[in-house]
């Protein structure tokens, strides 16, 4: 019996992928048990996150590493370790920059909600580019005297300017680049990519793929900037001094990162690809909706697993997006997956089904988008 049978929350079938308002991903036995080993004796914290710089930078190639909360928390801190480096006094002044170089430059089409992390250290952002394209000379025209780092979103392929390309410009200025690449796991090879790519700072989330604690992060990179960040962070006071992590999830995260940097994806992928078959030989015959294996250019990363597209014939349906939505999240059992109106479609990710979920999910499905 789940605890949350116990007490009447109902669970969710996960065909979404790594969501955080679905708390991530399910930790694994050997990563709880080391949690609950962390939980039962006292350390100094400064050991520990230093135990934990030397996995992560052991992993990721970079010179150090921190266990953040979340992306979000790597993302101020990282800020933060830019605006003032290993100075005190800035440190102490944040998010107040009057006297010193605050602005961080972003490509247009990088520009999303989480990019308010910036803001939240005090950084002004200083957006280059137009809807339709960013380039190079875009972002070389905004680095000035007051520019702090540039913040880049690692995406695929669009019209912006490589990172490869900005890294190159900025350290020809000596500033620092830092790279969001929470959901951008896996390949494990991605775990130095962006390093290897010129980037100074890269932050990943630690609750999607690597499975570790859903309110984790790793921040990697120059040691000059993690030590700037780890000044800022708890246990010290400073800007990062709310962003708290515990000592089980230093060691959650860690132990996470090691079994997903051992991790055989390739068996993984040919998991995945049998759990979409299945999900898809499910959903044959619909009058209303037709179903096929398919790779996503877009929404919910990574966008190297394979997934179930489900387009719908809403007026023949006789529902709504948002009414199937509701459906498949109230009902029973309850269903998570990916909705795109706009394109009259639905996504289904077999990444965190569970053993037998896939038929269910299939059949549950199958009743919500069949006509009464």
């Amino acid at each position: 019996m789940s605890i949350y049978d116990e007490i009447g929350i109902p669970r969710v079938i996960n065909a979404a992928g790594s969501m955080t308002y679905l708390g991530g991903s399910l930790m694994h036995p050997e990563v709880l048990e080391a949690m609950r080993s962390a939980a039962g004796a006292y350390v100094l914290i400064e050991d520990l996150l230093q135990w934990a710089s030397g996995e992560i930078a052991a992993h990721t190639g970079a010179e150090a590493g921190l266990v953040t909360t979340g992306t979000t928390g790597g993302l101020i801190l990282a800020t933060a370790a830019c605006l003032t480096g290993t100075d005190r006094q800035r440190m102490r002044q944040l998010p107040d920059t009057r006297g010193f170089k605050a602005e961080v430059v972003m490509q247009k089409q990088h520009r999303i909600s989480f990019d308010h992390a910036a803001r939240i250290a005090g950084a002004q952002i200083v957006e280059v580019g137009d809807e339709d394209e960013t380039t190079l000379a875009d972002v070389e025209t905004a680095l000035g005297d007051q520019t702090a780092a540039v913040l880049h979103m690692a995406l695929d392929p669009q019209p912006t300017a490589a990172l490869r390309d900005v890294a190159a410009l900025a350290r020809a200025r000596g500033i620092p680049v830092i790279v969001d690449a929470a959901a951008e796991l896996p390949p494990v090879s991605n775990l130095r990519a962006f390093l290897d790519e010129g980037a100074d700072l890269v932050v990943f989330s630690g609750g999607k793929a690597i499975c570790g604690p859903n309110d984790s992060g790793i921040l990697c990179g120059r040691s000059d900037l993690i030590e700037a960040a780890t000044a800022q962070a708890f246990p010290n006071p400073g800007i990062g001094r709310a962003l708290k992590v515990s000592k089980e999830q230093i060691v959650g995260l860690v132990y996470a990162l090691r079994r997903f940097a051992s991790t055989d994806f390739e068996a993984e992928a040919i998991r995945w690809q049998a759990l979409c078959q299945c999900l898809c030989d499910g959903l044959q015959g619909l009058a209303c909706a037709r179903a096929e294996i398919a790779m996503a250019t877009g929404g919910a990363r990574p966008l190297m697993i394979p997934r179930v597209r489900v387009v719908v014939d809403v007026d023949a349906l006789g529902k709504s997006f948002e009414q199937i939505d509701e459906e498949l999240e109230r009902g029973t059992p309850a269903m998570a997956v990916v909705m795109q109106p706009r394109a009259n479609e639905l996504w289904l990710s077999p990444q965190h089904l569970q053993e037998g979920e896939a038929e269910v999910a299939a059949a549950r499905l199958r009743a919500v988008l069949t006509p009464a």
